[in-house]
This record gives C-alpha cells, structure tokens and sequence, in this order.
C-alpha cells in the first residue's frame, strides 16, 4: 500500500508539473511567439492567409501589428534596411520602444515592434534602438524603418533577385507615401567570410549599386563592415574591401563595424547574432554614422 502512495504521489507531482509546465510555455509562445507559434497559426489560418513565420519566409502578418498614421509635421527620419541575419529579427528579443518609432510595409505604417515586418527572423532588431536613439539625440522626431533583410544571404544573392525586388517595392512605396528615403542602411558580410566570398564581394556589391541607379535609386547606403559569426573568425580581407567600397563611391557612406562587437556578452550563444547589450553598442554606433551625415 505504502509502495502504490509514493508512486501515485511522484505520479501526481509529474502530472502537476507538466500542466504547469505548458500553461506557462503557451503564454511564452503567445507572448514572445517564438516556436511553435507560426505551426498553429498556419494552421489555424491556412496556407492563404499571410503566415506570421515560415521557414525562409518573410514576417508579412500585418494583423499582429498596430497600424499608425504619421504625423507629417514632424521632424521625420525614413531608412530602408538591408542584409543578412543581423538586420533581419535574428537578435536577442525584449526591447521595447519608448518613442515615435514606426515600420512601414507594403504601403502601410504600424507601430515599431519586435520582430519587426518585412524581416525573415523571430527575435529582436536594432533598429527600434537606433530609432529611439535618433530622436533621444534630436535628429529627428520620428522615424520609420521598413526591413528588407533576408537572414543567411552573401551579396551575391542580395544584390538581384526577389531579395531585391522586395527592396526596391519598399522603397518606391516610400518614396509614394513620404516623398523621400533617408539612406538605406546596409548590415551584411558574414555569409561571404569566405576565400570565394571575398574574391567576389567588391564586384558583387558594384553591381547591387549598379542595379540601384537602374531603379533610378540615389540614396546614401550604408555599409556596415562586418565578418565575424560563429566559428568565423574576423577577417580582415573582407572589411578591407568594404572600407574600399566605401571610399570609391560617393553613395556609399561608412557604417559600423561590428568586428568590433567581440565580447562574449555582445553575441548570443552562437556568436553571431547580438544580444540586448551587442545591439545597444550596434545601434550608438549607427547613430554616430548617421549623425555625421546630418551635421553636414
């Protein structure tokens, strides 16, 4: 009898914690909607519907987001982003906006939130940071960002392509709604930490500005210089010849160096994508790109 009580009570105490367990799992998905939260709601939806995440796919689900109108008589900062993991909701999750920071997607303005629309990810960005930042410094009153990343591409996929093609929709949607395009803040270099990425990044890059000035798009891009993730040490060949793009073309304009970023507590685990702390050094170090370029 004793034998069965102490079994039927382990059995009571696994049970208990197995629901509690996946009560508080479900409100953590509901909340941070990491996995498995774009399974169900594709499958609650279906394959219609704008998923909120597919594998390789773009967070288009306008309906989780606030829609907002921007006030035109403010002072207003308007970027394009563009690149890999690092520009695209692959970053540590749970910043939270303080100021008038927006997203803009396909023809509509929302409230900036994390991960943000447009992007391939499911955590958090920099640029919510770098828009509060911009207004905290008086550059500007509000800003809006619309992401066009894609997590994992070299410039070799980048510079064409529907990668591309999304940019270039973004952009003249911008250019529709507010009349102007800021700069297009370009994070990416990781994939190409490679003899043959290296070897063909210069070219490659041209041809991503070549393609630019054939959508009639003269925006300042700026280039981050970028090579370290994971077991990818810092190479210096490559940010060599993103500081070369920088000063062979005037459109180009020089953005952080997140080589710099090299502390463990700048990296989550995998030592690629940046926590809360890599992206708040991250974002002052595209405040300072970006200030610069308003001084003059």
């Amino acid at each position: 009898m004793k034998a069965f009580l102490y079994k039927f009570s382990i059995f009571s105490i696994f049970i208990t914690l197995l629901i509690t367990g996946s009560f508080v799992f479900g409100l953590s998905t509901g909340f941070y909607k990491h996995f498995p939260f774009g399974l169900l709601h594709l499958m609650k939806n279906g394959t219609n519907s704008p998923p909120y995440f597919r594998w390789g796919g773009r967070n288009l689900n306008i309906d989780l987001y606030t829609a907002k109108e921007i006030n035109p008589s403010k002072k207003t900062g308007i970027y394009l982003t563009y690149g890999q993991s690092n520009a695209s909701n692959y970053g540590e999750y749970g910043y939270l906006i303080k100021n008038d920071v927006f997203q803009y997607l396909l023809g509509e303005t929302f409230l900036y939130e994390d991960p943000s629309l447009g992007g391939t990810g499911t955590g958090g960005s920099v640029w919510g940071m770098v828009g509060d930042k911009l207004i905290e410094n008086g550059i500007y009153e509000q800003v809006i960002f619309s992401n066009s990343g894609w997590g994992g591409k070299s410039i070799e996929e980048l510079k064409n392509g529907h990668e591309f093609e999304f940019l270039i929709v973004n952009f003249k949607g911008l250019i529709k709604k507010f009349g102007r395009v800021d700069g297009i803040l370009f994070h990416q270099g990781e994939s190409d930490n490679s003899l043959k990425g290296v070897k063909n990044y210069y070219n490659s890059f041209k041809d991503f500005l070549n393609n630019l000035e054939k959508e009639g798009i003269e925006a300042p891009v700026y280039l981050s210089r970028a090579s370290l993730c994971g077991k990818k040490p810092i190479n210096r060949n490559l940010t060599n010849i993103q500081n070369q793009l920088i000063r062979d073309f005037n459109l180009v304009k020089e953005g952080p160096d997140t080589d710099l970023l090299s502390s463990k507590s700048d990296r989550l685990e995998d030592y690629c994508h940046f926590s809360l702390e890599g992206n708040e050094k991250f974002a002052d170090m595209w405040i300072q790109s970006l200030s610069i370029r308003d001084e003059k």
